[in-house]
């Protein structure tokens, strides 16, 4: 009897684990992109990777009405193996992700994570600040917004990766540096454990 309770427990702990670890992405679009080819190579030479399939993701910084549906402007956070944006790439680059879609700018607010595939567009040139910037573009396939109490990227810090809580009024534990907030995967361990306010 005592066996079959463990067991029991043990198959709900395991199913609610695989639960978390899949993949926001879809298997078919996953299988799509070249694993070889990553962001980085795509974002030196877009034209050499026209019509190849990408999962990528980050932090939305922007989001454009146009006639033609929306376009994000997103700076790129490597993925976990599960597809999460976890960190900052050093190199802080920058993509556009088109969509025939109008997008919600209250959902799609400055700071959200997404997870995206998306087919390699081409390159645009825009104004970043006061120089010229080459974005790589994409077409967005899929997308997921992942649900967080934290924006990043939205506040003068050195650091853009540094979180900025935007939790509600309901929320019992209002400092996300409260040791009962719950708050991982949603904001790195060396921010949890620094004590910054």
């Amino acid at each position: 009897m005592r066996f079959t309770l463990h067991l029991q427990l043990l198959i709900i702990f395991l199913t609610l684990l695989l639960a978390s670890c899949v993949h926001p992405i879809s298997k078919e679009a996953r299988k799509q992109a070249d694993p070889q080819t990553t962001f980085a190579m795509v974002s030196e030479n877009p034209k050499a990777f026209l019509e190849d399939h990408l999962v990528l993701g980050g932090v939305v910084i922007d989001l454009e009405s146009t006639e033609e549906g929306s376009i994000l402007e997103i700076m790129e956070w490597r993925l976990s193996r599960w597809g999460e944006p976890m960190y900052l790439d050093n190199s802080g680059r920058r993509f556009l992700v088109k969509t025939s879609e109008i997008l919600d700018s209250v959902i799609y607010e400055p700071g959200t994570l997404v997870t995206l595939a998306g087919i390699v567009l081409g390159h645009e040139t825009r104004l970043l600040g006061e120089h010229e910037y080459d974005y790589p573009v994409f077409d967005m396939t899929e997308v997921h917004l992942w649900e967080s109490p934290f924006r990043y990227g939205i506040h003068r810090y050195p650091d853009p990766a540094y979180p900025h809580y935007v939790g509600g009024d309901d929320d019992t534990h209002k400092n996300p540096y409260d040791p009962g907030y719950s708050i991982y995967p949603y904001t790195q361990y060396w921010y949890r454990n620094t004590g910054y306010q």
